[in-house]
């Protein structure tokens, strides 16, 4: 069964002007496979210890609390107002525009996926993409949003409304639905690389969005209800990249050289704990959800390529083309995932003498975070560097009409520029310093809300056990579509 992006994947193998691509969902355009020098177990085995000996080596030599100046800059480098305002206007232009592009080739352009620029323009550029700019650069989403753009442009139009409170008990629960809506889309349901479903659903979501706009107030739907301004700053809240605004004044010696200048803010180079909580600012417990969320479904993304759910599949109700069963899969991952670390969070309480598991959740969850980026690195490294070629041949001719405004449609891509091994070794890389990062940020956050640095070392035991399961659990899925073991998978495409 092929599912959610599998099927723009197929039709991409399937297309003409794209021939090279391939049709296979689990190793990513890759038709081969990669000899392990080593058994499986060897590299599962190696990445835990590392995991392992991180916490160790953080609990031996990281003694003192961080100093209350963590969240300040480690460099920041002053934008002047006009460079401010040219790169904002043409960051929203470029939102803009790539919204009408998805509405317009969606509703105008070829049915083919491969021969469309929305779905290489949404799932490539910017789900995969853009999503893993964000989390290992800077969150440039609040100026790329085309909503808000759109949003802000209508209230100079006919000024700006006053919406009704927002109610406290709602927190960010509508945009984990639609998150949920949204990866359901992309993973399970059939229409997922159809233009014309794509220009719809766009369509839809932008009407949903200006009404929350409309009644709460844009800013306020934006941080509560918007689920991509709520994803992509979660994802980039550990970005090393940020911006301050209002930046120290300019020393005496520098004011005559910057006179006239107006600035309205810096860029700052932050450190990777600036963006964790304190005990006074938690994340809400939609924020945990929304969280793991995003963390589960990258690895259900990986489990549908291998020969565990091929083997899970037929139990499971297998109406509607398989969408029952992958909504099932989809809804157990996300369930499982969140079982696991409320237990775990649970356990942590427990062992600080917190009444409250919630509250730990909530301290902990974007410790998570790079978890969940170093997954996405290896589960769409290999994807993004093959498929994305499509969107230079794409920008020639979006709707599939035969042009070639710029002289590059009809270019295939370049298959050589990765292989299977590299792509073993990026995906082993990205996991295993992805929860090498994630043990670091929990111990920073322990060390500054535990009572003495004992019990933040005990209580990090559970958070550490769970990230090890979570190193093996992860590896070995990403491993089977790409790795060849002895013989290969007589099931495998």
């Amino acid at each position: 069964m092929m599912l959610g992006l599998a099927r723009l994947r197929s039709a991409v193998a399937a297309s003409g002007a794209l021939i090279a691509w391939s049709s296979s969902a689990g190793a990513h355009a890759i038709a081969e496979r990669y000899d392990l020098p080593v058994p499986l177990g060897f590299y599962v085995a190696g990445a835990a210890a590392v995991v392992a000996v991180t916490f160790l080596i953080t609990a031996a030599f990281v003694y003192a609390k961080p100093a209350q100046k963590h969240e300040s800059a480690v460099l920041s480098l002053r934008v002047p107002a006009p460079l401010q305002s040219t790169f904002t206007i043409l960051l929203q232009v470029i939102g803009v525009v790539a919204l009408l592009a998805v509405v317009a080739t969606g509703l105008f352009g070829s049915p083919h996926p491969a021969r469309n620029l929305a779905p290489t323009l949404v799932w490539i550029m910017w789900w995969c993409a853009f999503s893993l700019f964000v989390a290992c650069v800077a969150d440039v989403w609040p100026l790329l949003n085309p909503w808000r753009t759109l949003a802000q442009l209508g209230e100079r139009l006919r000024g700006r409304r006053q919406g009704r409170p927002y109610p406290d008990g709602l927190a960010e629960w509508p945009a984990v639905v639609f998150l949920l809506i949204f990866v359901w889309i992309e993973l399970v349901s059939p229409f997922s690389s159809t233009p014309f479903a794509l220009a719809l659903l766009a369509l839809a979501y932008t009407i949903v969005t200006w009404a929350g706009m409309a009644a709460f107030g844009r800013e306020t739907w934006l941080e509560r209800g918007e689920v991509f301004s709520i994803a992509f700053g979660i994802l980039g809240s550990l970005a090393p990249v940020g911006y301050a605004r209002d930046a120290s004044p300019v020393p005496p010696a520098e004011r005559a050289a910057s006179a006239g200048q107006v600035r309205t803010g810096a860029l700052i180079l932050r450190p990777l704990s600036a963006g964790l909580p304190t005990s006074q600012s938690l994340p809400s417990m939609a924020a945990v959800a929304l969280v793991l969320l995003l963390l589960s479904t990258v690895l259900f993304d990986g489990l549908l390529g291998t020969a565990l759910w091929r083997s899970i599949e037929p139990r499971l109700p297998a109406h509607a083309d398989g969408m029952v069963a992958g909504t099932i899969g989809l809804l157990a991952t996300w369930g499982l995932f969140l079982a696991a670390y409320l237990l775990t969070a649970a356990a942590m309480a427990r062992v600080l003498g917190e009444a409250s598991a919630a509250k730990v959740a909530r301290l902990y969850v974007l410790t998570l975070v790079p978890i969940a980026v170093g997954y996405n690195m290896a589960h769409n490294y290999s994807y993004i560097l093959i498929q994305s070629q499509a969107f230079i041949a794409l920008l020639s001719d979006p709707f599939g009409a035969g042009w070639n405004l710029f002289g590059t449609a009809g270019r295939p891509p370049d298959l050589t520029v990765v292989d299977a091994r590299t792509i073993w070794y990026v995906a082993v890389g990205a996991i295993v310093v992805g929860h090498v990062i994630a043990v670091c940020l929990a111990h920073v956050v322990a060390l500054r809300t535990s009572p003495s640095r004992r019990s933040a070392i005990r209580a990090l035991t559970p958070m550490t056990i769970l990230m090890v399961l979570y190193t093996g659990a992860s590896l070995s899925i990403l491993a089977e579509p790409i790795v060849r073991f002895s013989m290969p998978d007589p099931g495998y495409t």
